[in-house]
């Protein structure tokens, strides 16, 4: 009788073990090649914001029966939050193959939360104060560099229109050249160095006559000609850094109907470097380099990205962007030293030129200026 009885309970235990199994549901796979998708590239690592993954096949979502990996560990479901700010490596398996690699930012809440400062004039979208950017072309190979470093001295030390410029230094060939001022260096198709170059228009242009007074005085006259009563668009930035980050916060008023486009300059002065000099006045060795181009918040640094993503812009629009740059790929020394130049341009014949443009150092803000 005892026998029976196991007999009976040993089938009735196969027969839920089968049956169990066979009600479970096969995955059936869709057939194609898996790609990755997340829901931002940036966001807070604040422990609510969060990422969503999502995998395709074609027209597909396969993301429930796909696994989901950052940093090379399994997720436990298609959504990411986290209290570590760093870039995160998201990738996905299924069926067998792997997707490709996506790098995700998470920012320092106390770094995204930055705001720009109060607009004093909140209804007023015209008047903007203008300034010109004034691109230097050097090399601390460039033995007649100095001539033009001394004259952007003069020039911002005794010049009237010194508070009217912007100087940025786009470093070539050397020590302290970057991926952004080798671009604009390229773009701009400059050969001669040194050479100084307004509002990013090739034609508004010239390269030192060896002579301080002569240069200086070039340079006052060309900042004087190119700059304008007042600016088509207002530009407001706040900046600030920790160990590892520099990120900038800025927005963009908007005063005319045209196509725009903007960009962020990473800049640091004092940073020290060897420099060549053929001049008997200025003497070969190390000197302390400002206006140093570290790198650009768009990988085209002289037209930048469209200013809300959009084609164009209508007088009354308020744009904000937001941007970190990594120190140590910046190759930044001292973070104290840096600014971000924040820099708006206009379509002239298909061209981009610097309409406007502000310089924020790193732990201060730039509120929107007006000419009255």
């Amino acid at each position: 009788m005892k026998s029976m009885k196991k007999f009976f309970h040993s089938l009735l235990a196969l027969t839920m073990l089968f049956g169990a199994a066979s009600c479970e549901e096969e995955i059936v796979y869709v057939e194609g090649t898996p790609v990755l998708s997340v829901s931002t590239d940036l966001f807070v690592a604040d422990g609510e914001d969060e990422v969503e993954l999502t995998v395709m096949v074609g027209d597909v979502d396969v993301t429930a029966d796909a696994k989901l990996y950052v940093d090379y560990e399994l997720m436990s479901s298609r959504f990411f939050t986290t209290t570590r700010a760093k870039e995160y490596k998201f990738f996905a398996s299924y069926n067998g193959k792997v997707t490709k690699n996506i790098i995700v930012k998470a920012a320092d809440p106390k770094l995204y939360n930055l705001e720009v400062p109060a607009d004093s004039k909140e209804d007023k979208f015209g008047g903007f104060s203008h300034k010109v950017l004034i691109t230097q072309a050097t090399g601390t190979w460039c033995g007649y560099c100095p001539y033009m470093i001394r004259a952007l001295e003069v020039f911002r030390e005794q010049s009237a229109n010194a508070s009217k410029a912007i100087v940025v230094a786009a470093h070539n060939g050397d020590e302290l050249s970057s991926v952004a001022s080798e671009a604009i260096i390229s773009s701009l198709r400059i050969g001669n160095f040194p050479s100084v170059y307004f509002n990013l228009n090739p034609e508004a242009s010239f390269g030192s006559y060896g002579n301080l007074e002569i240069d200086s005085q070039n340079l006052d006259a060309a900042t004087e000609y190119e700059s304008k009563p007042s600016s088509n668009v207002g530009i407001a930035a706040i900046a600030d850094a920790n160990k590892t980050t520099v990120a900038v916060r800025t927005a963009v008023k908007v005063g005319a109907d045209g196509a725009y486009r903007i960009n962020a300059w990473l800049v640091e002065d004092g940073v020290t470097e060897y420099q060549s000099s053929y001049w008997s006045e200025f003497r070969e060795g190390k000197i302390e380099h400002d206006f140093v181009l570290r790198a650009a918040s768009c990988v085209s640094p002289i037209q930048g990205a469209q200013l809300g993503g959009k084609d164009s812009s209508k007088k009354g629009d308020v744009v904000e962007l937001y941007h970190e740059f990594d120190v140590k790929e910046a190759g930044v020394v001292n973070t104290e030293n840096c600014k971000v130049v924040v820099l708006v341009t206009s379509a002239v014949d298909s061209k981009f030129y610097v309409e406007n443009v502000i310089e924020c150092p790193v732990g201060q803000s730039v509120p929107f200026g007006y000419v009255d």
